[in-house]
């Protein structure tokens, strides 16, 4: 098991144990060691049981549950917390914002014990009646519910990407010569992926890859194949034979609103038996369209008159900005940090910890602020001539306003404004707290616009029209926060920022070393907005920028 899915373990036992009364002290130590663990680096199946024993928080009972969970992949104390709720309330907890007291009030006191029902109640008002619950809390809830039905079922991109080459691996290895790749929301970049497709050319037999434990096989027709990863992931496979390759790749990786734009302006030219998809394009007479951009017909039109923007590469990208240090609530060193961006071939790196209201983060007070700016000093001489710029993620508070005084955030190399607190606002009042925050003449980049979290929290709404507007004003650019639960702002609303002239500034929101590598995932969703270097904030060196 991963250090991640232990730490959730008890993440999961702490909330079961608190739905049902039980003791606080243990409650309490469950949750220290889920921020633990989730924070360790080194994998929990490489570090002796005494080592494990010694961490901080971690004692003789919990490092026992660890051992637990490492070696059979259960936990005793997390089956029986389960055995003894009915599954829907234990699903209940997996709605974000919605804790183990309120999940314990519908269940214990209105006698809801499923999503559906507690639907249900919330449309008939129900909820109202009982303490804790009045209509504002009723009707966040209902959209909250919503949305978790939505979404059940579906994956980051990460994960989808993840899982998707692991299922191409494990046919490769079976079937060795078949042409194997990932097709639909996998190859577009979709940041949501609701179906794990595999196309896979060969002209035999399949049934090979079925005896292994990684795939468990469903159903097969002639076409499809579906199958299920041994972790219960739903995957598609489509099979052709080798020859037509090309042609399937095409057909299975488009919307159909591109392919059937596509096959509208293509009338009478057949596009079957073509072993490349390069080919299909090169019959077409058109230049070849990356995955990314096949959603929309639009596409199509740009595609046949020559238009299509020549996208964002990494290679484009001169620096990395909106990384966060133990400072703040970051896992590693400004010096680990600062090098490790240097050995991605980066001329320079933003630093941007957390501002002094963001407590929960151990936000940065005045003084270590300028306890930081001493500290970066002296790194920069070390690493010339890579350069450390000091900036902060300053939040917006509620009125609009940015963290410190103006003598403070005047000295600082940049500043990302973010909003970190109180999301409910209505869209008049949300939008006017994001615009004054633009308007602060100290404001460089408007951090992850809508604050959404994808799969768990829909964003704050917003009066695009206005936001862009007083970015172009007030010369400001926008983040595209590149770490997959965020993805933020989303790349439909790229085009409509950059036609303005506003510049896109593609962000890792780096909290590790790992999370630096998170700009690949901006950099899928930069480019399927149809971003190009010259619309991407961070192409350029800070010296431009900064001007």
């Amino acid at each position: 098991m991963s250090n991640k899915e232990i730490a959730n373990a008890f993440d999961d036992l702490a909330n079961l144990l608190e739905l049902h009364e039980e003791n606080e002290f243990k409650i309490k130590s469950y949750r220290n060691a889920y921020i633990t663990l989730r924070k360790l680096e080194q994998p929990l199946s490489e570090i002796s049981a005494a080592e494990i024993k010694a961490l901080k928080g971690i004692g003789p009972a919990i490092s026992s549950k660890i051992q637990e969970l490492l070696s059979t992949g259960t936990m005793v104390a997390l089956a029986e917390a389960q055995a003894k709720t009915p599954p829907g309330v234990v699903e209940m907890l997996d709605i974000n914002g919605f804790g183990p007291k309120k999940v314990r009030v519908v269940w214990q006191d209105m006698g809801i014990e499923s999503i559906g029902e507690l639907w249900y109640a919330c449309n008939e008002n129900r909820l109202v009646e009982y303490k804790g619950f009045g209509l504002k809390t009723q009707e966040d809830l209902r959209n909250r519910l919503e949305y978790y039905q939505r979404s059940k079922g579906k994956l980051h991109c990460d994960a989808a990407e993840r899982i998707a080459m692991e299922v191409c691996q494990t046919i490769t290895q079976f079937i060795p010569g078949a042409f194997v790749a990932p097709v639909g929301e996998v190859r577009r970049k979709c940041p949501i992926v609701s179906n794990i497709e595999i196309l896979v050319g060969y002209n035999g037999e399949l049934t090979a890859v079925f005896s292994t434990e990684a795939l468990v096989l469903e159903q097969a027709t002639a076409a499809t194949i579906q199958l299920r990863t041994k972790d219960g992931i739903p995957v598609t496979l489509f099979k052709c034979l080798a020859e037509e390759f090309g042609s399937k790749m095409f057909h299975y990786s488009g919307a159909p609103a591109f392919i059937e734009a596509f096959i509208a302006e293509n009338a009478g030219i057949s596009f079957k038996s073509l072993r490349t998809e390069h080919e299909v394009f090169e019959k077409a007479g058109w230049p070849f369209v990356v995955p990314e951009l096949r959603e929309t017909a639009d596409i199509v039109q740009a595609a046949k008159k020559g238009q299509l923007p020549e996208l964002v590469t990494a290679e484009d990208l001169r620096g990395v900005l909106h990384v966060h240090t133990t400072w703040s609530d970051g896992l590693h060193s400004l010096e680990q940090m600062c090098t490790r961006a240097r050995e991605l071939g980066y001329a320079y790196i933003g630093i941007t910890d957390h501002s002094k209201s963001a407590f929960y983060a151990n936000g940065l007070q005045p003084n270590r602020v300028l306890e930081q700016w001493d500290a970066i000093d002296l790194l920069n001489e070390k690493l010339a001539p890579f350069k450390i710029l000091k900036g902060i993620e300053s939040d917006i508070l509620n009125d609009g306003s940015l963290d410190y005084e103006d003598n403070l955030l005047s000295r600082f190399d940049f500043i990302i404004a973010s909003v970190h607190s109180n999301l409910k606002m209505g869209i008049e009042k949300a939008t006017e707290r994001v615009v004054r925050a633009i308007e602060n003449p100290y404001t460089t980049i408007l951090g992850h616009p809508t604050g959404r979290l994808l799969l768990s929290r829909e964003g704050y709404p917003l009066d695009w029209d206005a936001v862009f507007d007083a970015c172009k004003r007030c010369n400001v650019a926008i983040e595209l926060n590149a770490h997959p639960y965020r993805l933020d702002i989303d790349y439909t609303l790229i085009p409509r920022a950059t036609a303005l002239g506003i510049p896109i500034s593609i962000n890792p929101d780096a909290h590790s070393l790992d999370g630096l590598e998170h700009v690949r995932y901006g950099l899928q969703t930069a480019r399927k907005g149809g971003l190009t270097a010259a619309q991407c904030f961070n192409a350029q060196m800070y010296d431009q920028w900064k001007k």
